[in-house]
């Protein structure tokens, strides 16, 4: 090594200068090069993703958290669900309980037809599909509200609506605007 630099002193000492002070400029950028591209720019490199990454995190424990939120609230949405399944152990018969909030909401059903429902390891699950034909919105509000508000754990499911044209009253009433109905309703019983 002292003998490298003895050469490198031997050669300085042979130089004008002029070309020492060039040699000088050029040594020196070269330093400050390789400290920019071996030492700043990769540090700034690492800050940045950093505080990217710390970016990232904190977006990610948002999300967490609102997730966290939606999943307690059904948490305790389903349990209020299974204790209402719970307690309606002696349930009365989904058809029969149907046309009675029917009757209630002075609606009279097209047809009333029990479909195949799901299997549940907990839970037996009776599914009817209903139509009404030709009543007024507020007659299928008033059913369907009468439906929500059963003692027995209800849920209606795949509500379509169809709207039939207005047809004038007879004296000059305006038209009345009626529609069809149809939806599915699932009532829960427990297994055990």
């Amino acid at each position: 090594m002292s003998e490298l630099l003895g050469r490198i002193r031997v050669v300085w000492d042979g130089l004008a200068p002029r070309e020492r002070l060039l040699v000088s400029i050029a040594g020196g950028s070269l330093v400050l090069v390789i400290l920019l591209f071996g030492l700043i720019l990769p540090v700034a490199g690492a800050t940045a993703n950093a505080r990217t990454r710390a970016e990232d995190a904190e977006r990610n424990l948002a999300i967490m958290q609102r997730t966290r939120r939606e999943w307690d609230g059904l948490h305790d949405r389903l349990g209020t669900v299974e204790q209402r399944i719970q307690s309606a152990r002696q349930s009365q018969n989904l058809l029969t309980l149907l046309e009675a909030l029917a009757q209630q909401a002075g609606v009279k059903p097209t047809s009333m037809e029990k479909r195949q429902s799901g299997e549940s390891e907990r839970y037996e699950e009776t599914k009817v599909e209903v139509a009404l034909k030709n009543v007024t919105l507020q007659q299928a509000v008033d059913y369907l509200a009468s439906i929500e508000r059963a003692d027995q754990p209800l849920s209606i499911k795949s509500l379509r609506i169809k709207r039939r044209p207005g047809r004038a009253g007879a004296g000059g009433e305006p038209a009345l605007d009626l529609i069809d109905v149809t939806f599915s309703v699932s009532g829960f019983k427990p297994l055990s």
